[in-house]
């Protein structure tokens, strides 16, 4: 089974927090001292070249920050694609220009020691942070699935189900709630094997597409029947069976998958075998 990587990058809507990269708001608080020490003494000259050294460093920080989430985000997925935008890269070079624009205007020091001391800040900041994922953990896939596919569905579905978590708190029936537990638990278990395995996104889309997103409408409006107080017992009683369909659906599935594992698992064992026979094993 090919292991893969799912990229899903904010998926609850909160920014993960990370401590990483808080030394590069430090580094430049000499020259914010400088700088305040310019304001104070009427320094026109200084109060500019410190002030644009000081916002090429925070420039730079917010911008490696960003790359340090992206890249955590990627790190702790199942399925990912390589970030586009190589945030810790852009940093590492706008590191460099601030560390040379600083130590040749700001502290006069000449022009080969203002490149060098850049050229170490950009080593510096390889070496400690290194730079951006560069390939994408997508494993083999077979012909007709692509990661794209991969990501964009199982991303929708996890939507769906967090829609339908939301819809459920405004639902007051525990019979009801249980059949949604059931059917929001059962479907994470399908998204992470297609997740784990990609190649069987071509079995579970219809599912996904048709299924999974039928659930989340007719909940949505039977969630607003409840908030209006126009469920009568032949509307719940739908609903009910409704649920109940789904639920037969997700085990009919996740039985697909599984049967679909053995049978590849058969034909490899068969393969295996006439090599063996073949060259006399």
């Amino acid at each position: 089974m090919a292991q893969t990587k799912r990229y899903e990058p904010n998926k609850n809507g909160k920014k993960p927090f990370s401590l990483k990269g808080i030394l590069l708001y430090l580094l430049p608080l000499p020259i914010l001292l400088t700088l305040f020490v310019a304001l104070l003494n009427g320094e026109f000259r200084l109060i500019i070249v410190n002030g644009i050294a000081y916002a090429l460093f925070l420039l730079a920080a917010s911008i490696a920050r960003r790359g340090f989430l992206i890249e955590k985000e990627y790190k702790n997925s199942i399925l990912a694609k390589a970030p586009k935008i190589k945030y810790k890269s852009i940093a590492s070079v706008i590191i460099t220009v601030a560390t040379f624009f600083t130590s040749y205007f700001a502290t006069a020091n000449g022009l080969f020691l203002s490149i060098l001391l850049g050229l170490v800040a950009f080593v510096g900041f390889y070496l400690y942070y290194g730079l951006d994922p560069r390939i994408d953990k997508v494993g083999e896939l077979n012909i007709g699935v692509s990661a794209e596919d991969v990501i964009e569905i199982t991303s929708n579905a996890r939507k769906r189900i967090e829609n339908i978590k939301k819809l459920q708190h405004t639902i007051a029936d525990p019979t009801v709630n249980a059949k949604l537990d059931s059917i929001i638990k059962e479907t994470q278990n399908i998204i992470t094997a297609v997740e784990e395995n990609p190649n069987d996104l071509s079995r579970a889309r219809k599912f996904f597409k048709v299924y999974l997103h039928r659930t989340e409408m007719i909940t949505k409006e039977y969630a607003s029947n409840v908030k209006s107080k126009n469920i009568d017992e032949k509307m719940r009683a739908n609903y009910l069976h409704l649920l109940e369909t789904v639920e037969e659906t997700i085990y009919q599935q996740k039985e697909r998958l599984n049967e679909d594992d053995i049978t590849r698992l058969d034909v490899q064992i068969e393969a295996l075998t006439k090599q063996l026979k073949n060259e006399g094993v």
